[in-house]
């Protein structure tokens, strides 16, 4: 696609002091889209009649993560679906409810991860999906957190701008959406002409700032702390600090919450002209799928070609899954949207591995994970031969409190290690022929653990739980 010139243009008039730091928001309008704007807030000025829609709206939303060309550096499936929770409660408020109008699409490219200006007109354009709101996740370059290209009609979020909590992409998604900045004309560090100032009486509020007159004056460029540690002064000398709570302002996360009336009132009024919502969509929360394979406590899965399967849920857009070795949630070696029932990966290493997947409908990815299931992976397929239920590994009492003994029957000769639940080596001792060990538990904290069994010719894994006494 073609580029516009007034973007060349604002790019080469840059001052070199916004590239040296990481931006919360870039964000270039057309000239319809200004002009649109204008129009919708000189119909709010004069009180002309509004028709907007009176139901809650379901806005298609089309998610582009994006990798280098080695396919490293995604944005997390994890972070993706808690960041669509936490935007359908933010724009609650103004009647949209997001929903994945697609599946989920990656990108290897290093320019577009690096959010390269030729790579977002040619790659990413080539990747847009008409009739819907197409967002980009990248994971480097340092020119800004967010943006919103109008002739392009995209947002590019940078991953680590959108980690939970945070407001970039509510940000982004208003500038979609028509909103200017709170602070507009004051952009790259400008003073704008006295007339164009927005003064805090609102005298003149739909011709200077962002032409909204339910949001105060704001003067303030750059990342700021809530409250604005120093004070501004208007152009007729009225002192005053701007108003944090605006999603639209540059102030921290943290003290965002809200857009005003007007601004929701402009946001409806830009969906309606797209035509591209629709009254009804699949919200609900979906109760967790029944696992089938691999099955619990299995201590034989070869690390190549895995399959994990599970029972369909009705309703259900994708499942998410999520494997961990020994069960720590927090480093996760598979974290991934399926869009059928199974999936067959490869794992590495002979570790204790946890899994767990949960379903979620196309515009709620806020169902909760069901139970965990963990299995024990091996290089070689070995197993127990010829021996019954009755003479296995046998470990008891479990759970266990911590001035108990552990037992462990049924052992050969071979190896006992146990592990924290985060994979941190213990304790190890050698088993001998005698068949059973006792290890004493007194002073070990509470919490969860596995104990490993290594032998000539078989292993066993278990997790147990030491409680207190």
């Amino acid at each position: 696609m073609q580029k516009l010139k007034f973007i060349f243009l604002f790019f080469s008039v840059l001052p070199f002091s916004l590239w040296a730091q990481e931006l919360a928001c870039y964000h270039k309008f057309t000239p319809k889209q200004i002009q649109n704007l204008q129009v919708f807030q000189q119909k709010l000025q004069v009180g002309h009649p509004i028709n907007l829609q009176k139901t809650k709206q379901f806005v298609p939303l089309k998610v582009h993560i994006v990798g280098n060309s080695a396919g490293i550096g995604y944005y997390s499936i994890s972070n993706l679906m808690l960041a669509l929770c936490e935007i359908n409660e933010r724009f609650a408020s103004v009647g949209f409810h997001f929903y994945l109008a697609e599946p989920v699409t990656y990108i290897n490219d290093d320019a577009l991860n690096r959010a390269d200006f030729d790579a977002i007109y040619d790659v990413a354009y080539k990747a847009k999906v008409p009739g819907m709101v197409n967002v980009y996740f990248h994971n480097a370059g340092s020119a800004w957190c967010g943006v919103y290209f109008g002739d392009l009609d995209i947002v590019l979020v940078k991953n680590s701008c959108q980690m939970p909590m945070a407001t970039t992409l509510a940000h982004e998604l208003g500038h979609f959406f028509s909103l200017p900045h709170t602070f507009l004309g004051w952009e790259g560090g400008n003073t704008p002409a006295s007339a164009d100032i927005e003064r805090l009486d609102g005298s003149n509020c739909r011709s200077a700032g962002d032409g909204f007159c339910d949001t105060k004056a704001d003067y303030v460029s750059q990342r700021w702390s809530c409250p604005l540690p120093y004070t501004l002064t208007d152009p007729i000398g009225q002192i005053f600090k701007p108003d944090s709570s605006l999603y639209m302002n540059y102030a921290s996360d943290n003290c965002h919450s809200r857009f005003s009336s007007e601004q929701i009132l402009a946001m409806q009024n830009d969906l309606q002209s797209r035509r591209i919502s629709k009254t009804s969509a699949t919200t609900n929360a979906l109760l967790p799928p029944q696992k089938i394979t691999p099955l619990n406590l299995d201590s034989n899965v070869h690390t190549k070609n895995i399959v994990f399967k599970w029972n369909a849920v009705p309703n259900a857009f994708a499942y998410h899954l999520q494997i961990a070795r020994f069960g720590n949630w927090s480093f996760l070696n598979i974290d991934r949207l399926v869009s059928d029932t199974f999936t067959q990966l490869d794992l590495f290493g002979n570790w204790p591995f946890a899994w767990r997947v949960k379903a979620i409908s196309e515009g709620n990815t806020c169902s909760i994970f069901g139970s965990v299931d963990t299995f024990y992976t091996t290089n070689q397929q070995t197993y127990i031969s010829e021996k019954t239920e009755a003479i296995q590994p046998k470990l008891f009492p479990n759970p266990i409190r911590n001035n108990e003994a552990l037992n462990l029957t049924h052992l050969g000769q071979g190896t006992i290690h146990i592990y924290h639940a985060q994979g941190k080596l213990l304790y190890t001792v050698e088993a001998t022929k005698s068949g059973s060990v006792s290890i004493d538990m007194q002073g070990w904290e509470q919490g969860v653990y596995f104990i490993e069994f290594v032998g000539s010719n078989q292993r066993f894994i278990q997790r147990f739980v030491i409680q207190e006494n």
